[in-house]
């Protein structure tokens, strides 16, 4: 391709480059500028004392710690995994020591209790060696003012013969802000017709009955008396107290 057409002036001529070499000059001559800046740049951060090499290295041995310090953090993890399993399991074996701590001192108490009464009757602690009411207590029933009696009487060995009788049980309490008196064949049970329950043992014999009270009787006490034809009566009376269950 021919050069553009120049303009004569007297002894010079006058000669217009084509303009994708005035571009190419200007692109080259801001990459030239762009490079002497960077050099410049990257020269006095070497004159300052910084080194590419030395970041390199430094970022180097920033990703080995950071590498380190996240194995060190799931080893502490996996420790604390381990250790909080170790004090579950203990926690759960310590509990389960004091569940069969607890049977155990459970089962002393009723061993104690057993022993106690059949001492009470091989050996009666005052010597005597006739009826007796060894216990009584009162439980709640299956619906409200239902209740469960448990009667247990005893007579010494040194009984030769049975005993056999009658016992009276009677409720007492408060109704309409009167005392108030209820036998066995008031609040149900299958009794005789005065209201009392044969009997009839060698060395002991357990009692139960069930009863229902009436909604406007407020009970206080119950009075038991157990009466055999060879043996002396026995009566005794015993606060109102409805056992807890177990």
């Amino acid at each position: 391709m021919a050069e553009s057409g120049g303009l004569r002036t007297g002894q010079f001529i006058i000669r217009s480059r084509p303009q994708w070499q005035r571009r190419l000059f200007v692109v080259g001559g801001s990459l030239l500028a762009l490079l002497l800046l960077y050099g410049a740049y990257e020269t006095g951060r070497f004159q300052g004392g910084y080194s590419k090499f030395a970041e390199i290295q430094r970022r180097r041995e920033l990703t080995a710690k950071m590498d380190a310090l996240s194995e060190t953090n799931e080893k502490l993890k996996t420790e604390l995994a381990a250790a909080e399993l170790a004090r579950n399991v203990e926690k759960q074996a310590y509990a389960e020591v004091e569940k069969s701590l607890a049977d155990l001192q459970s089962q002393v108490l009723k061993h104690r209790e057993e022993l106690t009464f059949y001492r009470g009757i091989v050996s009666p602690e005052d010597g005597i060696g006739g009826l007796r009411i060894q216990g009584f207590q009162v439980s709640a029933g299956g619906a409200e003012h239902h209740y469960h009696l448990q009667l247990v009487l005893v007579q010494s060995m040194r009984q030769d013969a049975a005993a056999s009788g009658v016992v009276t049980i009677a409720i007492e309490g408060v109704r309409n802000n009167a005392p108030v008196q209820l036998p066995l064949s008031q609040v149900g049970g299958d009794t005789r017709a005065d209201g009392s329950l044969d009997f009839k043992f060698r060395y002991f014999q357990e009692i139960e009955q069930d009863i229902v009270l009436p909604p406007d009787f407020e009970p206080r006490a119950v009075t038991v008396e157990v009466r055999s034809g060879r043996l002396a009566p026995v009566k005794e009376s015993y606060p109102w107290q409805v056992q807890a269950e177990s």
